[in-house]
């Protein structure tokens, strides 16, 4: 699968687009994938059992924003190739933020 890298903040926070569905039709997601502790650090959570989740919002007509943290170490390309599977595979998707996990 393949992506376009806008820019690798670091190991814990990536920021990329590809195309996948949603809701029926085609879009773009404008994604921010983060790990876990990283996204709790850098907007000061503390204390707090944070969850994974998927944040989604419309950008435009055929663009999503996507922000996605997950419980792992770093951000590679497994897990960046993983986290587009699961964002393609999820049918019922829907704007909003779901936690799991």
């Amino acid at each position: 699968m393949t992506y376009t890298l806008i820019q690798k903040f670091n190991n814990h926070h990536i920021h990329f687009q590809f195309n996948g569905p949603f809701q029926g039709k085609d879009v773009l997601w404008n994604t921010h994938l983060y790990t876990l502790s990283y996204f709790a650090e850098i907007n000061c959570l503390t204390n707090i059992n944070l969850k994974q989740f998927i944040d989604i919002e419309p950008a435009a007509s055929d663009t999503m924003n996507l922000q996605v943290a997950l419980n792992i170490p770093v951000v590679n390309e497994p897990a960046i190739q993983k986290m587009m599977i699961m964002i393609r595979q999820y049918k019922k998707l829907s704007a909003g933020r779901h936690e799991y996990g």
